[in-house]
């Protein structure tokens, strides 16, 4: 395959072509996504980075090739109007070897084709050079090595034989006849082609060098940024640059930094300590855990370091997945069994609620109608009536709880869920947590706080007990808090 300068490429613009195939590395661990383009680029997933580029370089049309995971690809990207980008989806049969939907595309032969990957971004820079002439996009280190990027005319492009794999297409690029070059220094270019370059990539996105690398929204601080649906404890010890993702949290007394990276919904326990590291999404890292030089995602630990992988038992409560309930339903099981105690418990407690309804004069307890969950796609909320109690003083507490054993029967809350939340509160959580809240039921038991009792952190550290309530909830957690609770009780 060759380029010839001399070809016209004025009569059509460049065509911009997105490869977003790529299988994520063997040696990243965790399998919640498998494509290579969804892990993270320090603030947003890779394809989300590239987008921005191309963006920013004027692309307002974009072709884009799938196999494995279509819809979380558009889940994140949409329809591309957060760039102000039309996408054009393209399926490829194999990942493998992707570039033969190529050949199905009607391609004038003189059109200048800019083709990337979405594992491998670079600047805008980069792209819009590639768009105005024909080259190679390589990266400056020991040795020239490609970034993934190069245009050409389609007539050469679509001489790429069915069976041409990514491993192909380097070689034959990088060797390309009177092609130009266009050189990535360091802060234009970054890969995860193995785990070694995920956590490298993270470097410039860390200290801000690259174009988009923190968002506006985001809250800089001393120690780096953090997402506005973050939650980040002023106890927490953080040593920057670091970047906490949205719907993370970091409990007082957690360590981090420098060089850490936190994906979406992680969240750092206190006593943990996370060091020039990235955590993926959907992780719970305990207070007997120290990372370092590694990558972590759910119980599977990957050190760089040493190259050793390490899975942690989930049962330890140590390192684990943190999933969200399926739905906010009661189980059938719960339902039962609390019915089955309420009918045992309802002559030890009827001499307390016959003195507080003769006391009191007023219902045993207050009927409170609470937030359950947002409609999906809408910004209308779903109720549930629960019985709270009436004032703080115990015998209310404990009737209240009597009440709650009722609210279980009925199916309005759990054994173990979240807080009740009033519409003010609810609309306080932000839109992240109100996605990761609305998955879950409504508990008779939470997880205890940072601080119980403390009026200033009640709303912070209560969400932050429910989120690990939300994703993380092993028979062994579930003692844990039962402990607590009665601990507390003495």
């Amino acid at each position: 395959m060759s380029m010839q300068n001399s070809i016209d490429f004025t009569a059509s613009p460049a065509r911009v072509l997105l490869f977003m195939t790529h299988e994520r590395p063997a040696d990243v661990p965790g399998d919640e996504q498998p494509l290579a383009c969804l892990l993270p680029l320090g603030t947003a997933s890779f394809a989300e980075r590239t987008m921005d580029s191309c963006a920013l370089a004027g692309v307002r049309q974009l072709d884009v090739v799938v196999s494995d995971s279509p819809e979380a690809l558009r889940a994140i990207l949409q329809d591309g109007a957060p760039w102000g980008i039309q996408i054009n989806w393209h399926h490829a049969k194999e990942s493998a070897s992707p570039y033969t939907v190529l050949r199905a595309m009607a391609l004038q032969p003189n059109q200048r084709l800019v083709i990337g990957h979405g594992h491998q971004w670079v600047a805008s820079r980069i792209v819009r050079e590639l768009m105005q002439a024909p080259g190679v996009a390589l990266r400056m280190g020991s040795e020239l090595a490609w970034t993934g990027w190069f245009s050409a005319d389609a007539s050469s492009v679509q001489a790429l034989g069915p069976h041409a794999d990514y491993q192909w297409l380097d070689a034959r690029v990088r060797n390309m006849v009177g092609a130009r070059c266009v050189l990535a220094a360091a802060g234009e270019q970054a890969q995860c082609l193995c785990a070694t370059d995920l956590l490298a990539a993270q470097q410039h996105a860390l200290d801000g060098t690259q174009e988009s690398a923190i968002p506006a929204s985001w809250r800089r601080t001393a120690w780096g940024a953090a997402s506005p649906e973050a939650l980040v404890h002023a106890d927490a010890k953080i040593q920057g640059p670091v970047l906490i993702g949205a719907g993370s949290v970091v409990e007082a007394g957690a360590e981090l930094g420098p060089g850490t990276v936190l994906a979406r919904d992680v969240f750092v326990a206190a006593g943990a300590c996370v060091r020039n590291s990235v955590v993926l999404s959907n992780t719970y890292v305990g207070g007997q855990i120290t990372l370092e030089s590694a990558l972590a995602q759910g119980h599977c630990v990957q050190n760089l370091k040493w190259s050793v992988r390490t899975v942690l038992s989930p049962d330890d409560a140590v390192m684990a997945v943190l999933r969200s309930h399926a739905d906010n339903c009661t189980p059938w099981t719960s339902r039962a069994t609390a019915a089955l105690l309420a009918l045992a418990l309802s002559p030890l407690l009827m001499p307390a609620l016959l003195w507080q309804w003769a006391v009191n004069s007023t219902a045993l307890w207050r009927s409170v109608p609470v937030v359950r969950s947002r409609v999906p796609g809408q910004d209308r909320l779903q109720w549930v009536t629960v019985r709270l109690p009436q004032s703080g003083r115990t015998i209310d507490r404990w009737v209240a709880q009597f009440g709650a054993l009722l609210d279980i029967v009925q199916g309005r809350r759990c054994w173990f869920g979240l807080r009740p939340r009033s519409e003010s509160e609810w609309i306080a959580l932000g839109r992240d947590w109100q996605d990761l809240f609305g998955r879950s039921a409504i508990g008779l038991f939470h997880a205890p706080a940072w601080r119980e009792g403390q009026q200033n952190l009640d709303s912070e550290s209560h969400a932050a007990a429910d989120a690990f309530m939300a994703v993380q909830s092993t028979s062994v957690g579930r003692v844990r808090i039962l402990h607590s609770l009665a601990w507390r009780s003495r």
